[in-house]
């Protein structure tokens, strides 16, 4: 998956290294002027020129047309390439031998000799010379110094890719008094089978008397076997509280620690009892920093990252400002595609603690990307 680019790249002159140009069978469609590709069908590169797609650099044949263009018309010389062979040929056309008039002009030829190829080519006057002469003379001398013609070289051309009791004698069932009788007429019984004595269970109830007065109480410390149920609130009062159950459930969805500061100057978290050997681990506001934070060894606390995401794009607008209010300039900005989810890289400047600015290099449709802030 390519990530795509939306805003210019620039390397400030370093070096690109290692790179390929993008390979493809067939010229690519809607193309900017400048755009380059390597076609992989004319084994080409390619540039766009704003109108049409060019080869990149000289192919033999334009080199060919070139070094025509170089050579004078009239010039004697040809040149010629052969696709099928790839070879390139300059001929000479023109003057393919030289001779001299007879009695005029002497001229004689040698083969050039190593650096200097070719056909050397020498042209003298004759011991004797044949002339006409127009004019009246008496008499007529002569002298003449046979010179030498300078030769020349051809050049070569190089080719380059997650109880209830019972009712008894209207005695109420429970009440500890017990009644009998033997019969009409007979004596009738009453005794008390009830409490005779109050004791309290250590360490739950506690039981005084004086005067026939019986107080019960509640020990200092008090201990209770089973459930306790208050149908009211609970107040605690003391420097600790220790809970010793397994299982704790709450209704309230809010726990407030600090419950009796009056200014924002205590630390406040949760911390995790680890054992004798391993450190214990906490979650903690810090109110020096005023961020959450987290420790894994009891040493060293990190910030607890927070998001910020909004959709951009408008049809017109290229530059737009993202409020994340996370209040740092410590954040890390992606934005993506809203259609094909892939990452694509803008220009992304930290404004401000609350705020980042996103340029696009052109106007994106509406709600095209989305940008996400962590921080």
């Amino acid at each position: 998956m390519a990530r795509k680019f939306l805003t210019p790249i620039d390397l400030n002159k370093l070096e690109l290294q290692n790179a390929s140009i993008q390979n493809l069978a067939t010229d690519p469609s809607s193309p900017v002027t400048g755009q380059i590709y390597y076609n992989t069908s004319d084994t080409k590169l390619k540039v766009y020129n704003g109108a049409s797609w060019s080869t990149v650099g000289n192919t033999q044949e334009e080199i060919e047309d070139y070094v025509d263009g170089l050579i004078a018309a009239g010039g004697g010389i040809s040149v010629s390439y052969d696709d099928s062979g790839n070879t390139l040929t300059i001929a000479n056309t023109g003057v393919t031998s030289v001779t001299g008039t007879s009695g005029e002009i002497d001229v004689s030829t040698i083969a050039g000799g190593p650096g200097n190829p070719g056909l050397q080519v020498t042209l003298s006057l004759p011991t004797t010379v044949s002339a006409d002469i127009s004019g009246n003379a008496a008499s007529a001398t002569y002298a003449v110094t046979a010179g030498t013609a300078n030769s020349v070289a051809a050049d070569s051309v190089a080719l380059g890719t997650d109880t209830t009791g019972d009712y008894v004698a209207d005695v109420t069932a429970g009440t500890g008094i017990s009644v009998a009788g033997t019969g009409e007429g007979a004596s009738v019984t009453v005794t008390n089978t009830g409490v005779t004595s109050l004791t309290g269970t250590t360490n739950e109830v506690t039981v005084s008397a004086s005067a026939g007065a019986v107080t019960l109480g509640l020990p200092t410390d008090v201990t209770i076997a089973g459930d306790l149920t208050v149908s009211g609130d609970l107040t605690i009062s003391g420097s600790a509280t220790y809970v010793n159950t397994e299982i704790i459930e709450l209704d309230d969805n809010t726990i407030i620690l600090n419950a009796n500061a009056t200014t924002a100057s205590e630390n406040a978290g949760i911390e995790v009892e680890r054992g004798t050997v391993e450190s214990n681990v906490s979650l903690l506001w810090n109110e020096t920093s005023d961020t959450w934070t987290l420790t894994n060894d009891a040493t060293n606390y990190h910030s607890i990252t927070r998001k910020h995401s909004e959709n951009v794009g408008n049809n017109s607008d290229t530059v737009f400002a993202v409020d994340h209010n996370l209040g740092t300039r410590d954040v890390n900005v992606q934005v993506y595609d809203n259609s094909t989810y892939d990452t694509v890289e803008v220009d992304v400047v930290r404004t401000s603690t609350t705020r980042v600015t996103v340029t696009f290099a052109s106007a994106p449709a509406s709600n095209a990307y989305r940008v996400v802030v962590v921080g």
